[in-house]
């Protein structure tokens, strides 16, 4: 049956729609990447079943400790190759690597770095280091260091060898012969380079763009092969990163010219890359690039165009802005040419830096998150200021996503997206009058953390001797699904996720100015935990900020499923919202001590009418508080029987008896 007029026009019209939310919200030509609607973040395609290992620091590094290279004296000790005065043989080599291939053309420096355990009375050499064009067996560089050189006992110190590399596939070896002057630890050797630094960024973008359709390859930079062996992936090294552009060659279209005069068009040239399946390449590497073997046309020359970065973020918004993804703007500062740009190219984002705290860039950057969708839209990477940045977004209606240092979210994201559920919680203590005590550690909302430092500590040997929540972003669920999966499998009794700042991103929920897009925003985070199996959330409306009795509600009402939350307001309040939902402002809201762990209790306790229950919660930051510093908080209460220390999720289970909820929430 055929149409009337007005019902072809109505049709058009929602079909133009449909076309325009595509244009708008979906980066075009995804190839291997899905991204449904009701999704933060997209989903990469299952990584290879072999993947390439490469390493794109900017640094080439060889550890001393390193099994692969010679030792004749000494042995290995933790973080470096160690030789002592009375037990080790003198006049030997504590370190010999020979075919070290990879070092780029031309002035390089080899940096060796050593320490000694105490000065000499008289001055000596303490080691002879050396450079060799192991080919031709010639000296590139020595330097003999005396145990005077060193400024400090027992402390690392650098020692610099300028050299003419012979070439990336010339080996090198490299000596380090210890003469027993002194008792000497070789930590390593690097060598860097302004070449080295070009082909690491280039090859970032190389990795982008075969990630894309598939993932294959995976720099070892952040966590090594941690993950990989944690989620039973295959791989194999690449000992030279200009193999795989010959291996993906046929997946490359061009390159783009970023200009080193104007740092902020290497953002665009990245915004460029991710569009049209390009590489950008320093104009150092343009000639080996548009030369033979790879033959690759120049796309698009930066160079000249631009004076500013204001010329170069008008000009990415006029031309590019309506082709990328408008559900993530990713904030990189152009000196950061790897990490998080391989992701920033496989989902066609825009890359900018720009810093709201500069009234020009602030209005630019406005144009960017005015298109945004508000509620649900992310910023991905970091600020010039964290305070400052946050605010902007969260004036938006968007979310902070710290993440500017990952390595790998393209290979993480195509992990299995089914996860686990956590083990089942112990039983809850029976509700007395005692002081019940939960300690969180911070700063899981950081997508970089996770895939690099946390692994340290849910590495640590006596991980589960004490009750500790654990902050990850539900995030996780699209952007490292296998790890989230990890996590919960690998769980003790005492291991808990909670939620870190805010939810679906670290942002200030005080600071929306839309209620509805603040519901939609915590409805999103509800469905994100109940799928990750996390029922604790942490709030953040600044570091030290109290959390304003509608952002209460609005969790309470669009959050339902949780036990509770916890804010900043280093008060220790707790406040039931919409006679369902408990919020703590925490004791301690950013611990940065052991002492912050223990004396909060006591302050507390000082206060403590010993006719009802005592609720304390304490949030640490982990790069100032290790696991150990739990472990010792944790012991020095243990002969006190009025005090009880649980999990965040078990804590919330008594706040919420106490206060005469039920204990399960009703609505999952």
């Amino acid at each position: 049956m055929k149409q009337k007029a007005g019902g072809k026009i109505a049709l058009s019209l929602v079909l133009i729609a449909a076309a325009l939310t595509v244009y708008w919200f979906w980066p075009h030509k995804q190839e291997g990447i899905s991204w449904p609607k009701n999704q933060a973040l997209p989903t990469f395609a299952a990584p290879s079943s072999m993947l390439d290992l490469v390493s794109l620091d900017i640094k080439l590094a060889f550890e001393g400790e390193d099994p692969a290279y010679g030792h004749e004296t000494g042995k290995a000790d933790g973080d470096g190759w160690l030789a002592e005065v009375g037990s080790d043989s003198p006049g030997e080599l504590i370190m010999d690597a020979k075919s070290i291939i990879g070092v780029p053309t031309g002035e390089t420096k080899a940096v060796f770095r050593m320490s000694i355990d105490k000065f000499a009375d008289e001055n000596g050499v303490v080691a002879k280091l050396e450079v060799l064009d192991q080919t031709k067996g010639e000296d590139l560089g020595s330097l003999d260091v005396s145990n005077w050189d060193f400024d400090q006992e027992n402390a690392s110190q650098s020692f610099e060898i300028p050299l003419t590399a012979p070439g990336e596939e010339k080996p090198i070896e490299i000596r380090v012969t210890w003469t027993g002057k002194s008792t000497l630890k070789l930590y390593g050797v690097e060598f860097s380079s302004p070449m080295r630094a070009d082909e690491s960024a280039m090859f970032e973008t190389l990795k982008g763009v075969v990630n894309k359709s598939k993932p294959r390859i995976y720099d070892k930079d952040k966590s090594g092969t941690y993950w990989l062996d944690a989620l039973g992936m295959e791989y194999v090294a690449v000992k030279d990163n200009w193999k795989l552009m010959e291996k993906y060659h046929a997946e490359i279209k061009g390159v783009v010219v970023y200009d080193p005069e104007v740092p902020d068009t290497y953002n665009l040239a990245t915004t460029i890359a991710g569009l049209k399946n390009a590489v950008v390449a320093s104009p150092s590497l343009l000639e080996k690039l548009t030369g033979a073997p790879y033959q690759l046309p120049v796309l698009e020359d930066l160079r000249g165009k631009f004076s500013t970065n204001i010329e170069v973020y008008n000009h990415l918004y006029d031309k590019y802005w309506s082709k990328t993804t408008h559900r993530v703007l990713v904030g990189l500062t152009p000196d950061l040419k790897t990490n998080l740009r391989e992701y920033a190219i496989g989902i066609q984002a825009a890359v900018v830096w720009l810093n709201p705290a500069v009234p020009e860039e602030e209005q630019l950057l406005n144009k960017f998150m005015k298109d945004m969708p508000y509620g649900s839209g992310l910023y991905l990477g970091w600020w010039p200021d964290e305070g400052i940045g946050v605010s902007k977004t969260s004036e938006f209606g968007l979310a902070t996503v710290a993440a500017d240092y990952s390595s790998n979210l393209s290979v993480l994201s195509g992990t299995s997206r089914k996860i686990t559920p956590p083990p089942k919680p112990p039983m809850k203590p029976p509700l007395e009058n005692k002081v019940y005590v939960t300690y969180i550690l911070s700063d899981g909302d950081n997508l970089q953390y996770m895939e690099g430092a946390f692994k340290e500590f849910w590495a640590s040997p006596n991980r589960g001797e004490v009750p500790l929540g654990w902050t990850v972003s539900p995030l996780m669920a699209d952007a490292m699904p296998g790890v989230l999966d990890y996590l919960n499998r690998t769980a003790t009794e005492n291991d808990v996720l909670v939620s870190g700042p805010t939810g679906m991103g670290y942002t200030y929920p005080n600071m929306w100015n839309d209620p509805k897009g603040l519901d939609l925003f915590f409805s999103r985070t509800n469905e994100y935990m109940s799928q990750s199996g996390i029922r604790v959330l942490t709030v953040w409306n600044t570091v030290n900020g109290v959390t304003n009795p509608n952002v209460g509600e609005s969790i309470a009402a669009h959050a339902p499923s949780l036990l509770g939350f916890t804010s900043q307001g280093n008060s220790g309040v707790i406040t039931v919202y919409n006679n369902s939902m408990p919020g703590q402002e925490l004791n301690k809201g950013y611990g940065s001590s052991e002492g912050d762990l223990i004396s909060h209790v006591e302050e507390a306790m000082k206060k403590w009418d010993r006719k009802s229950p005592l609720f304390v919660g304490i949030q640490a930051n982990p790069w100032e508080v290790p696991y150990q510093n739990f472990i010792n908080a944790v012991n020095y209460f243990k002969a006190d029987k009025d005090i009880v220390i649980v999990r965040p999720d078990i804590y919330f289970e008594l706040v919420r008896e106490h206060n005469g909820l039920p204990i399960e929430p009703t609505a999952r």
